[in-house]
């Protein structure tokens, strides 16, 4: 069993912005003026928003009827065999981030009672965190997700008493950062993806400056490992610490095209995990005045026009993955778009010929209703 989360609470929320300003808060994704955004064109009866929030409402993640199953110990196995809690952890994270959005947009406290509901039931259970192969996997996407919900209530509501909301950010670092710390340097590029944003919200939501820039450190690190550009010479990058041959890693693709990602021929459901990961990341960075955009910018850019462009072409180019690309890119992208295009004014044709005609977006694991929280008007 893990240290028991009141014990380390003292230890683990120490003076936490000794190395830098205080975090923006609400801060995890979305800020303030995001919600603002939202909810204006909401009450304007913008048609994007308004049908992302139909979509929404009809999922059952959305019902008030909802009921946690929390677990004291969730293993999960690769592909979930074995799987003990793993499907009813994401699917509650899921809910509670689903129902903290819906008090942030519509202002119904039953949503955010909800919320809290699903995260206390699960704050109060779970002891002996995650088990099995896919352990790291699984704290990381459930923690992408159960810091966004919490961060959204503690900082917009009062429907969660401080010490509870204290209380939770101490299990994340208890029960979910020792996991994600022992993913190692080999798995597939999207597991760091999501370690990394899990541990920067982690860092925010906890007010812990030094487990935030440790995962800004590694996506400035990893993100150009991922994603091929033509600067990094004949072949990708290596990884850090990892001894798997490139060719290995990048699914026996050879020939390498700007945007060009580490797991485009393993298939594109793993390519959106590791896009989609990366780009939160670097929005949540946004919103807290830092610069990741602006670092790896061109990388982000033809990451999603490339997968876009390969997803419309009636063939695949034989030279890529042999002429296959396996699923799609589907739930994400909205994020990124918003920032390139809507933002900043860049020309993203694939990009926005792609979503126009995947809208609204519901997403899954760690990308969820990025039409709702992040969808640009600006599709042409």
């Amino acid at each position: 069993m893990r240290a028991p989360v009141l014990l380390l609470s003292l230890a683990l929320l120490s003076p936490a912005l000794a190395h830098g300003q205080a975090f923006v808060h609400p801060g995890i994704l979305l800020d303030a003026p995001a919600l603002q955004a939202t909810r204006t064109a909401l009450r304007a009866g913008d048609p994007l928003k308004t049908s992302a929030l139909a979509a929404m409402r009809q999922s059952p993640l959305a019902s008030l009827e909802h009921v946690a199953t929390p677990f004291a110990r969730v293993e999960c196995g690769s592909f979930d065999k074995p799987s003990i809690g793993c499907k009813p952890e994401r699917d509650d994270a899921k809910a509670a981030y689903t129902h903290a959005l819906l008090w942030a947009y519509l202002g119904e406290e039953a949503h955010a009672r909800k919320a809290v509901e699903i995260m206390d039931a699960w704050a109060t259970t779970l002891t002996a965190g995650h088990a099995n192969s896919n352990a790291p996997l699984q704290a990381s996407w459930t923690a992408q997700l159960w810091t966004r919900a919490a961060e959204l209530i503690r900082h917009t509501s009062t429907a969660w008493p401080q010490a509870d909301a204290r209380r939770f950010g101490d299990w994340l670092i208890a029960q979910y950062l020792p996991d994600i710390d022992r993913m190692g340097p080999c798995p597939g590029g999207n597991w760091h993806a999501s370690g990394i944003e899990a541990r920067m919200n982690m860092g925010i939501y906890t007010d812990r400056r030094d487990i935030h820039d440790r995962a800004v450190a590694d996506w400035h690190t990893r993100l150009p490992t991922y994603v091929y550009l033509t600067v990094d010479g004949a072949t990708p990058l290596p990884r850090p610490g990892c001894n798997t041959p490139i060719e290995t890693l990048w699914f026996g693709q050879t020939v390498m095209a700007a945007g060009l990602a580490e797991e485009t021929c393993r298939d594109l459901e793993h390519t959106a995990y590791g896009l989609a990961a990366y780009l939160n990341a670097a929005e949540t960075n946004r919103v807290q005045g830092g610069s990741l955009y602006q670092a790896q910018g061109e990388r982000l850019v033809a990451a999603m026009e490339f997968h876009t462009d390969m997803l419309a072409r009636p063939v695949v180019p034989a030279w890529l993955c042999k002429g296959n690309l396996v699923s799609d890119v589907r739930g994400t992208l909205e994020i990124g778009y918003s920032h390139f295009a809507g933002r900043l004014g860049q020309a993203l044709p694939h990009t926005a010929a792609w979503l126009a005609s995947h809208r609204p977006s519901q997403g899954d694991f760690h990308f969820l209703w990025e039409t709702l929280t992040h969808g640009s008007a600006l599709i042409e």
